[in-house]
């Protein structure tokens, strides 16, 4: 119940104050964090998007893509399943450290399209959790299906899990550091 003040008051304001709800509108703190998740969501989209270019046959155009989203400073670390697990920059990375590490990312994914003699690939990220820990620091987790046609017609399937460290930057958000992990592979013979 109103006391004798507030209604007074709102007999008073009554139409000007809806009006200045309605044109000023109300704060939400939430809101301001909106273009982050937004540009952070889309980070997803640029790794599926950079993932399929070169796993299509289109490394410059996938490299390009990339850079819109990684930091030329990235870290990754690469598991599928027991039998291959790979960290760059660190001892055991098989490229150069004189390359930068969007540039290591995209060999890391090109030598692996090649060895496993994939001719396409379509990458779905789901489930998309965005954690901010400060203004200019966020992680990013989903759970990731990859799918992979070989030269013979086979398809591969992969399950998994991407995770992100991303950096606020003047140009953005970016990847800083990587971690995908596909510890599940299906293979499916040439469908008829």
């Amino acid at each position: 119940m109103q006391n004798k003040e507030d209604a007074v008051l709102s007999r008073n304001l009554g139409m000007p104050a809806i009006a200045a709800i309605v044109v000023l509108g109300t704060h939400h703190p939430a809101a301001a964090a909106e273009p982050d998740s937004v540009e952070l969501a889309n980070l997803a989209a640029c790794y599926a998007d950079g993932i399929d270019m070169i796993g299509n046959g289109k490394s410059d155009a996938g490299a390009n893509r990339w850079r819109q989203c990684f930091a030329e400073d990235l870290k990754f670390t690469l598991t599928f399943g027991t039998s291959f697990s790979m960290t760059c920059p660190g001892e055991k990375c098989p490229m150069p450290a004189s390359m930068s590490g969007v540039d290591r990312r995209v060999a890391a994914a090109r030598n692996t399209y090649e060895r496993a003699g994939y001719v396409a690939t379509s990458h779905h990220l789901t489930s998309i959790g965005i954690e901010q820990s400060a203004a200019d620091r966020a992680r990013v987790n989903a759970h990731l299906q990859a799918w992979h046609v070989r030269k013979d017609g086979t398809t591969v399937l992969g399950l998994g899990t991407w995770a992100v460290d991303a950096r606020k930057t003047a140009a953005g958000w970016r990847i800083v550091e990587e971690t995908l992990e596909s510890p599940l592979r299906v293979v499916m013979p040439k469908s008829e």
